[in-house]
Order: C-alpha cells, then sequence, then structure tokens
C-alpha cells in the first residue's frame, strides 16, 4: 500500500513552522534556497536504485521500520518534503508527496515538470535522472548525487565490481589487455548469440572471466522485445529495435541521435543474449560515439588505444588523453571536470570530447561546457573537432 500522506505532512509542518525539522542534516528544509534541492532529489534516486539492484528490495512508499526490508528512510522523507514545499511555494502540483509518481516524473526532463528557479539557473532544463528504459539514474543523476553531503554515488563501482576483483588477479598488463578485450566486445554486441559470445571472447580472456561475463553482464532477451515472432538487429550498432511512432527504431540513444533507422535482419528471441540494463547505460551507450571516434582515429592510421590502463581515459593517442561525455547538461559535466579530471590528468594533452549530436542538440555547448569547468588544462571539442584535430598532428606519430 503506497503512503501518501506523510512526506505532505512533512513538507507541510516545515512550511508552518519556518525552520527544519530534522536536526541531524542542517540546512536541508532551506534546500530550495541554497542549491541543494536538486542534489537531494538525485542523491535519493541514487539511494533507491542502489536498493532496488544491489539489495533485490522493490521501492515502497511506506515507511522503514524497524526490521522491515522496505521502505523509505529519514533521508529519503526529508528529500521528498523538500520537493513539496519548493513545488507549493512555486504553485505547482506537489510532486514530492508520492514515491512512485515522483520517481515517474524522474524520467522526464526536469524543465518539464519541475519548473523551478533552481533548475533553469543551473542549466538542468533538459536533464533526466532516471533512464526511462533501464530505471536506472542517469550519469548526471549519479553527478549531481555526488555534489549532496553524505551521498556517495557509486552504483557503477558496485555493477562491475566482481570483474574487477577477477581482473586484479592477474598481472597489470594482462588484466588491462582483458579488460580492454570485454568492454570492446560488449559494446560491439549488445545482442548476440552464443556462438559469437565463444568466438568473441572464449579465446581471448581466461574461463572465470568470460563466465563471469555471460552470466553477469548478459541476460535473456525478453519476449516482449519481439516484433512479427522475431527480434530485429540495428544495422548500425546492433542492438535491438522497437517500434517508434512510424517505424522501427534503435533502443540505443546515441545510434537514434546519429543515424536513420535500419535493419535488415532479425533474430529469434530464445537464441540470442542481451547486455544487462546496467551494462547497456555504463557502458553500451557511451561506448558507441566511443567506438565510433576509435574506428575513425585508426581507420586514418593514428595509434589509438581504447580504454587503456582499464579505463583511465577513453581514448589514448600518444601523449593525448581523450574522455568522451554525453551530458545533456554542459553545466553538469563542467561541473564533474572542474572538481577532477580523472585519468586525463596523466597526458600532457588532454581533451574532453562531446559527440556531434549532443553539441548540436543546445545552444552554444562548448562555449557554456567550457565556462562551466573553468580550467584551462582541458580542451572541448566535438568528436569531428577531435578527429581533425589528431589527423592533422599524424605525421607526429609517424
Amino acid at each position: 500500500m503506497r503512503d501518501v500522506s506523510e512526506s505532505a505532512a512533512g513538507m507541510r509542518q516545515a512550511m508552518h513552522a519556518g525552520a527544519p525539522q530534522h536536526g541531524d542534516e542542517p540546512g536541508f528544509h532551506e534546500s530550495a534556497n541554497n542549491g541543494l534541492l536538486i542534489a537531494s532529489l538525485a542523491a535519493l534516486v541514487v539511494r533507491l536504485a542502489r536498493m532496488s539492484l544491489f539489495e533485490g528490495k522493490m521501492v515502497s512508499g511506506t515507511s522503514r521500520t524497524h526490521g522491515s526490508p522496505v521502505g523509505l528512510g529519514p533521508d529519503d522523507r526529508r528529500a521528498m518534503s523538500a520537493i513539496s514545499r519548493a513545488c507549493l511555494v512555486q504553485g505547482l502540483p506537489d510532486h514530492g508527496a508520492e514515491i512512485h509518481d515522483l520517481l515517474a516524473l524522474c524520467t522526464r526532463p526536469l524543465g518539464e515538470w519541475l519548473t523551478l528557479p533552481e533548475v533553469v539557473q543551473a542549466g538542468l532544463n533538459h536533464t533526466v535522472l532516471i533512464h526511462a528504459d533501464d530505471g536506472i539514474p542517469t550519469a548526471e543523476a549519479e553527478e549531481l548525487a555526488a555534489g549532496f553531503t553524505g551521498m556517495t554515488a557509486a552504483i557503477e563501482e558496485q555493477l562491475f565490481a566482481r570483474f574487477v576483483d577477477v581482473l586484479s588477479r592477474h598481472p597489470e598488463g594482462q588484466a588491462n589487455t582483458y579488460y580492454t578485450k570485454v568492454r570492446e566486445f560488449v559494446v560491439r554486441n549488445p545482442v548476440c548469440n552464443l556462438d559469437e559470445f565463444k568466438v568473441g571472447l572464449t579465446d581471448e580472456v581466461p574461463a572465470r572471466l568470460w563466465m563471469i561475463i555471460q552470466r553477469e553482464f548478459y541476460e535473456a532477451v525478453p519476449t516482449g522485445w519481439c516484433i512479427d515472432g522475431t527480434v530485429p538487429i540495428c544495422d548500425h550498432c546492433g542492438n535491438a529495435m522497437k517500434k517508434g511512432r512510424a517505424a522501427l527504431v534503435c533502443r540505443t540513444a546515441a545510434c537514434v541521435a546519429s543515424h536513420a533507422a535500419r535493419s535488415s535482419r532479425s533474430v529469434a528471441a530464445s537464441s540470442v543474449m542481451r547486455v544487462a540494463r546496467g551494462i547497456r547505460q555504463y557502458w553500451v551507450e557511451p561506448g558507441i560515439d566511443e567506438l565510433r571516434l576509435y574506428d575513425a582515429l585508426r581507420a586514418s592510421g593514428l595509434p589509438a588505444e581504447l580504454y587503456p590502463f582499464r579505463d583511465r581515459v577513453d581514448i589514448a593517442v600518444g601523449d593525448t588523453g581523450i574522455d568522451l561525455k554525453a551530458y545533456v547538461s554542459p553545466e553538469t559535466l563542467g561541473q564533474k571536470f572542474r572538481r577532477s579530471i580523472g585519468g586525463l590528468a596523466y597526458y600532457p594533452q588532454r581533451l574532453l570530447v562531446v559527440p556531434d549530436w549532443q553539441a548540436a542538440s543546445m545552444p552554444s555547448y562548448l562555449d557554456r561546457l567550457s565556462r562551466a569547468m573553468g580550467r584551462d588544462d582541458v580542451t572541448c571539442l566535438t568528436v569531428s573537432q577531435a578527429l581533425a584535430r589528431l589527423r592533422s598532428k599524424e605525421s607526429g606519430y609517424a
């Protein structure tokens, strides 16, 4: 049963009292005014995703009690109350009153339903917190949550924990090679049959490693993906297609944004596996553009390395490190790199690269990204600009 009253009641109490009601997190109820409101919402999304993904618990609208395996905790209630308060102050519907409704709204751009000054000022109008198809927090949700007091967004680390553990038992050089081979295979084969899996991996990596990939990274294709009894496969990225408004469309967002839909083959659902939902988001979606750039660099004769040193950067070309990111909000991406440039620090030449389709979706994307990043040791480019720059230096790598 959904408990819709508690968060709204808490919100109203806070409004009437005019002061925070929870001393263990000072200033939380002022989050609509101090910039923490969206971070608290993102943290709520990440907390519940962890609970669902790794603890196998369902999301319930009831309050968690001692000994109860499900339910909302105090932090969740406070986040919902803050959203409720902000909505009512702005004359919006009480979006924070019920957790399932709130999570459903988080699959839509914030600017469509949470029209608050904080959203506009932070450049988050087009930001989505939950991937609609996979039900997993987006990269932007995790980045926003990482800036919230007491919140560490580590879903990706938990998702790949066993894989990383097995890799760590091999000599570093071998582990690095295995990582690249596995990740490249998965990105290139979001849907594959067992024979393709065996040919692509079993001769390249140790048996224990490929068994983990087969069991944890892939799963059965649901019969709901079938169209006229089979699963149509995208000619561009190899993922499954689905019915769109007028025709078939690819299930990979990066592919949809760059190519006209085309499928020339279909397979029986029982004969293939698909990548699991977390793998789709963390590897396949960003990997589509990473591999496009990598393939173009290799075709140009450049010594590009894919995911060197177990993903220190996405691509390295000599002394140039490349991180490719597809964030809807240039401000959120800029803040991420303002805080840390990660593995780019190992390279003298550092490129933060954005897919052309992503940059074209928003006016002055690269300019806004550079301003938000606020540093001059990283260059912001689109994929096509990065490719042109590196090709012009080709003679230097000969």
